[in-house]
């Protein structure tokens, strides 16, 4: 029977079978809530002996029986909610209990009322009246009962199940679609036999998919989220709030560059630096500020008479200063004296116009004259020989008179010039904290280019330090408009140095990128690709260097790139490979070698081992009739002879038709001619 079929039998004792089934049905006995079964809502159908024979009555109130509404005055105003108990009833000192009274005896249970209602439910049965449990319903509860049992261990039911449990009476197809209805409320699906499978796999699937954990994205995991949390922590600055950080920054750089030029070394430093220039050993660009000199001619020539001044002056600088040291105590006039020499060196330094970068090296020279001091302060502390403390206390007065400032003296200025460094670091620091939403900004902008955005963040992050370094706040714009092109110019640059496995100039970058534009035009103009001479006409380059760039712009490919969707294959199994042995070639000279040795063995065994010796038959190696005459103990002539032999009789058409056809193996590897 199919579902056709079964949807025509009958429905005439649909509402008794049901009726007896939940009857049958334990309260607790099953998971399905009993609440769903509920009754047809609304006043039942009249039947059709109830419908008197008289004239079809009107719609509505009859005329004049509508109630008189009471007078104002009778109307008695309803208290809402549950009386309040009279607190004398109670007895003194009882608590007054919170929530539900407990339930009292004769309350019904959720028991009883559901057997209340599932007995009126049997009582308003068609063909009712309580005498429903027939010994053919009972038969048919059982199987219904074993329907929902198994519904309940495979989640579902087929067409087939309700044919085979229902019983063959039911005939009304208004009655099997109640049932059918009925089994849905209680969340039982019901599907074609084809359907199982389906079925299964997409219970299983969502089965699956509730089972699966969300991923939990903590921020202590997720290092971008906790990056954008603590960035967006830090305030942005305004427009006042930036120039007096960029007076701060300033400041500390003046006074670490005043106290860096108090040494003594830095004279030497610059001398050195100034020397390496003029001979080309350092590039002009990285040490000099283009901005602050007319020409780099003209600075070379005015280079070398600052050296000379600077030389002279600090050698006599040095030779004060060696005197002053050298007396037991100093003369005030003189240690005056010799400050405003001091005074006047250091005003010469900035006319080296050197960067803020040489600066920086020069603080490190005083880095490690300080750990010089400190090594040799410690060495006099602990030294007890007395030839080798005699030996420190000569390197601690070079040491003072290179610095032409007393150990004591070095070490407080060295201490000022630290925190100097630090408060310009923490000026710069907050510069850069509160722009770093701008570095977001633009690094958004640049994504799946070949770099991952925190390697683009990174990357802003030094334009944006070297834009902070470089702001001059006189010239009336926000730091903001300044930053901007630092930090695109540090992106695209090591997008260009670093997103290829393969590096491409920077130069060649802009001219792919063009000849990129060119070719989409061409194409939106023609409808199809341009060929490399229409490209060339367009951009103006040699139809060779546009082949060239064209060849260069493709990405390389990874040789454990998988070819197709088994992902079993790489794109290196399809590749040839030089160096290997064609198969078939070597075939055939295998072949040729076991021909060669048949034919051998039907000569002597002399002649047989001489050509095997000349020829390299058995190692490869071919030797001299020379060497082959040590070898069997006979002159050279002689091996001459018995190879002219033997070679005549290889060439016996009984011998020689046994290598026909491996003349073409042999011109692949020829066997190599013996030496005379």
């Amino acid at each position: 029977m199919n579902f056709h079929g079964f949807r025509r039998t009958a429905r005439s004792t649909l509402d008794r079978l049901f009726a007896e089934w939940v009857l049958l049905i334990p309260i607790d006995s099953t998971n399905f809530d009993l609440a769903k079964i509920s009754k047809k809502r609304g006043r039942p159908r009249k039947t059709p002996e109830a419908v008197t024979t008289g004239p079809k009555r009107k719609r509505g109130r009859p005329p004049g029986s509508a109630k008189k509404k009471p007078p104002v005055a009778e109307k008695i105003k309803r208290p809402r909610g549950r009386p309040r108990k009279d607190p004398s009833s109670q007895p003194p000192g009882a608590k007054r209990g919170r929530g539900r009274p407990p339930r009292k005896s004769s309350a019904k249970t959720r028991s009883e009322k559901a057997g209340a209602t599932l007995a009126a439910l049997q009582h308003d049965a068609p063909g009712g009246n309580g005498a429903l449990a027939t010994e053919g319903a009972s038969q048919t509860h059982a199987r219904i009962r074993e329907l929902i049992k198994l519904a309940k261990e495979q989640g579902y039911l087929t067409f087939e199940d309700l044919n085979e449990a229902l019983p063959a009476e039911l005939t009304d197809p208004d009655e099997l679609d109640h049932i059918l209805m009925r089994l849905r409320k209680l969340e039982i699906n019901i599907i074609e036999a084809s359907d199982v499978d389906r079925y299964k796999d997409g219970k299983k699937d969502h089965e699956e998919e509730e089972e699966k954990p969300e991923p939990k994205l903590d921020i202590l995991d997720d290092p971008v989220r906790m990056y954008l949390k603590q960035m967006g922590q830090v305030p942005l600055l305004t427009r006042e709030q930036e120039v007096e950080i960029s007076k701060r920054i300033e400041e500390a750089d003046g006074m670490v560059q005043s106290h860096i030029n108090r040494f003594g070394f830095v004279a030497r430093a610059h001398l050195d630096l100034a020397a390496k220039l003029v001979e080309g050993g350092e590039r002009f660009d990285r040490v000099i500020l283009d901005k602050k000199i007319e020409s780099r001619e003209r600075y070379m020539k005015l280079l070398s008479g600052l050296c000379r001044k600077v030389h002279k002056m600090s050698g006599e600088l040095e030779r004060q200063y060696a005197q002053l040291t050298s007396k037991k105590q100093r003369d005030p006039g003189q240690v005056k004296k010799f400050e405003k020499a001091v005074a006047k060196l250091q005003a010469l330094y900035p006319q080296f116009f050197f960067k803020q970068r040489v600066t920086e090296e020069f603080v490190h020279l005083a880095d490690s004259h300080f750990a010089t001091l400190r090594s040799l302060q410690e060495g006099l502390k602990n030294r007890a020989i007395r030839h080798a403390r005699e030996a420190a206390q000569k390197k601690l007065r070079a040491l003072e008179v290179s610095l032409w400032l007393s150990p004591g003296e070095f070490d407080e200025r060295y201490q000022d010039l630290r925190a100097w460094l630090r408060k310009a670091l923490r000026a710069k620091t907050e510069m850069v904290e509160a722009n770093l939403r701008l570095v977001i900004s633009i690094a958004k902008k640049y994504t799946n280019r070949g770099l991952s955005f925190l390697d683009l963040i990174q990357e802003g992050n030094m334009g944006l330090m070297k834009a902070v370094e470089k702001f001059e706040y006189r010239r009336g714009y926000k730091f903001s408009t300044y930053a901007t092109w630092w930090i695109r110019q540090a992106i695209t640059r090591s997008i260009a140095d670093q997103a290829r496995t393969i590096r491409i100039p920077v130069h060649m970058i802009e001219t792919i990128n063009k000849l990129m534009r060119v070719q989409k035009q061409l194409l939106q103009e023609f409808g199809r690709e341009p060929t490399p001479e229409e490209v060339a006409e367009e951009i103006l380059l040699p139809v060779d260097r546009v082949r060239a760039v064209l060849k260069m712009a493709q990405q390389p490919i990874s040789l454990q790139a998988p070819v197709g969707e088994s992902e079993e294959t790489n794109f290196g199994d399809f590749i040839e490979d030089k160096s290997a042995e064609n198969p078939s070639d070597m075939t055939a000279i295998a072949l040729l070698k076991e021909k060669i040795k048949d034919v051998l063995e039907t000569l002597t065994d002399r002649e047989r081992q001489v050509l095997e010796q000349r020829f390299g038959l058995v190692d490869g190696y071919s030797r001299t009739l020379e060497e082959v005459g040590r070898q069997f103990r006979v002159t050279r002539e002689r091996i001459r002879q018995i190879e002219a032999k033997a070679l005549r009789k290889m060439r016996h058409p009984t011998r020689i038709r046994q290598l026909e056809g491996f003349l073409e193996a042999a011109d692949l590897e020829p066997i190599a001619k013996p030496s005379a």
